[in-house]
């Protein structure tokens, strides 16, 4: 009879690790589409990563980054992803800065300011740079939020449209962001 329970323990124990295994994220769960412009400059990115943190200085609030990258995750990107880091994608894009071209259209950030409800304040737009408040105000959040559902572990979000940035406080001509992001990913809490 004990070779019975000793069976049965190899064996759940087997069948424990397998579905652990496949409980696993792996780099499909990544997969995304999403296009950004900042004028005439366009890109399309293929690869997202969403963590969340405590804004500080702003008790009950959080950031939920949406971090897109032109290239997919390897399993050391997928293991920093769970702890909510974006370090070792970040370096990826830093080494392709002596390549201004593939560097400029390498990655993108969406960044909304989300309160305990997970409802959405403000949304800011990021590119290799430039960086914009494309939703400053509850109509333009309203009309970003095409699609969005959040409950603190999933995200999915699927907006299309544009912004003019008034750039002219900093002597530029204003710039005109765009996007189309259509995803649906795990959110990792961001790690102190």
């Amino acid at each position: 009879m004990s070779r019975f329970w000793l069976f049965a323990a190899v064996l759940f124990s087997i069948v424990g690790l397998g579905f652990a295994e496949a409980a696993r994220p792996g780099s499909d769960s990544y997969t995304t589409s999403a296009t950004f412009s900042v004028d005439k400059d366009a890109m399309s990115l293929s690869t997202a990563v969403a963590t969340l943190e405590p804004r500080l200085g702003a008790p009950g609030y959080s950031w939920l980054r949406i971090h897109f990258y032109s290239f997919p995750l390897a399993a050391e990107d997928i293991a920093g992803a769970l702890k909510g880091s974006v370090a070792s994608m970040d370096k990826k894009v830093n080494m392709k800065a002596s390549n201004p071209a593939d560097y400029n259209h390498s990655n993108a950030t969406i960044q909304l300011a989300v309160d305990k409800d997970f409802k959405v304040w403000q949304v800011d737009m990021s590119v290799p740079g430039h960086a914009c408040t494309i939703a400053p105000y509850e109509a333009d959040v309203a009309k970003f939020l095409q699609d969005y559902q959040f409950d603190g572990k999933k995200i999915r979000l699927r907006s299309k449209g544009s912004y003019t940035c008034d750039m002219k406080f900093m002597g530029i001509p204003n710039q005109q962001f765009g996007w189309d992001v259509n995803l649906a990913l795990p959110v990792y809490q961001k790690l102190p």
